[in-house]
């Protein structure tokens, strides 16, 4: 849900949608590395 951005690619530059490539994934290593080891 919180990616939804993502699904269809609505942004005229290629920058702005690199971002939010990046932007999706420092969350997903956050909430990984908050989660802690197995």
């Amino acid at each position: 849900g919180k990616s939804r951005r993502m699904a269809k690619d609505y942004e005229a530059l290629v920058e702005t949608a690199e971002n939010l490539v990046y932007e999706v994934m420092i969350r997903l290593m956050v909430r990984r590395l908050a989660k802690g080891p197995p």
